[in-house]
């Protein structure tokens, strides 16, 4: 498929980057900075004939590039979820896993790599004992959760295989700018902060390893971090660090917000999802189903693409117009001058500071 010109459905260029698959909407936390406490759809488990199904379709379609087993939910609660990252491979598809990291283990991370698994995030988020507060993990210390990932992360620097591992960093630069209600454990609000926390980690993971002689190098690229922009810090080949920043995306859609009318967002021409009952979302952001269309049970992902609705979201957002109602409040905001803002913010962000960001390789860190 790497080598064939990608096909079009409408206004639609084929495959799109990522296919996102809710194998399962349970979660073992309740991060402060998630809407799962905000859902107010029915949870559940895809079942695996579905998983098999869509796959089959996705990959026969040539429809998307990476397969995303991830829009709200842990996916290691799936029972099958190795299974399905087998499947995704079979089908011609990148698999990518983003999990909490709470139920990795050494052995679970060896299955997932013989199964093909191609990425592993993990959403490390609050690197330390009082930021871990804002995970809502009543059976689980930090100190627990902490050597679990350390002792996962030595694993895979000693494994073979050409599988990724990004382990990512929350960060808040913008304050309550950027988020009216932030959390009640404050996560990095400074590059020197931000940068404790990554060298702390690289010291946690690399020391005593046969990687400890790199150590200094290392820990001089996350001296290098940014906190302003979403950053990549590359450690080892296989292995980097990320910098997410936080949002506001559940109290975004509460309480009145003055819609959006012009804007752009990349959702439909670079990904998609399904969540775990079938139901398709037109982005890996719509975490109650308030955009679906058609399920995945009667229309295939490429049939689901075509339809008349979809296309007209899509092309409305390729004139920067915002067509459906989801999208209209997600890029509003509750005062008119902020709705401003972040329509033309996001004109601004997707169409030319993140190509500009691509030229640079996409905001890497480099040696």
């Amino acid at each position: 498929m790497g080598g064939e010109r990608p096909r079009r459905v409408g206004v639609i260029d084929l495959p799109v980057r990522r296919l996102h698959v809710e194998l399962t909407s349970h979660c073992n936390f309740a991060c402060e900075f998630c809407p799962d406490g905000a859902m107010r759809r029915a949870r559940g488990m895809m079942p695996l004939p579905m998983v098999e199904h869509l796959l089959a379709d996705a990959g026969r379609e040539g429809v998307a590039r990476q397969i995303h087993f991830h829009i709200m939910g842990e996916p290691l609660l799936y029972p099958h979820l190795s299974g399905a990252v087998a499947g995704a491979r079979r089908h011609g598809m990148e698999a990518w896993v983003t999990t909490n990291g709470s139920a990795l283990t050494p052995d679970g991370l060896s299955e997932l790599r013989e199964a093909g698994l191609s990425h592993l995030t993990v959403s490390l988020q609050t690197p330390d004992a009082a930021t871990f507060g804002l995970r809502g993990s009543r059976h689980l210390a930090f100190e627990a959760y902490r050597d679990r990932l350390v002792g996962t992360a030595r694993a895979f620097l000693a494994s073979p295989g050409a599988m990724r591992l990004t382990v990512c960093f929350l960060a808040n630069p913008l304050r309550r700018f950027h988020a009216p209600n932030p959390p009640t454990a404050p996560v990095a609000q400074s590059g020197r902060v931000l940068r404790a926390h990554m060298a702390a980690w690289a010291e946690r993971i690399f020391r005593g390893t046969p990687h400890e002689a790199e150590l200094p190098r290392l820990l001089a690229r996350t001296r290098r971090a940014g906190i302003l922009k979403e950053t990549s810090v590359p450690l080892t080949e296989r292995l980097d660090f990320q910098v997410r920043i936080l949002g506001n995306w559940a109290d975004h859609f509460a309480g009145p917000v003055s819609p959006a009318r012009f804007g752009y967002c990349p959702g439909l021409v670079e990904n998609f999802g399904v969540l775990w009952n079938g139901d398709y979302v037109v982005c890996c952001t719509d975490y109650d189903g308030r955009t679906v269309l058609a399920n995945a049970a009667d229309v295939s992902p490429r049939d689901y693409l075509a339809l008349p609705a979809v296309q007209a979201i899509a092309a409305g957002f390729r004139g920067y117009r915002v067509v459906h109602p989801y999208c209209r409040r997600c890029l509003g905001d509750r005062h008119p001058a902020g709705a401003l803002f972040r329509q033309v913010g996001s004109i601004l962000y997707f169409k030319l500071y993140r190509r500009l960001l691509g030229a640079r390789g996409a905001g890497e860190v480099a040696a």
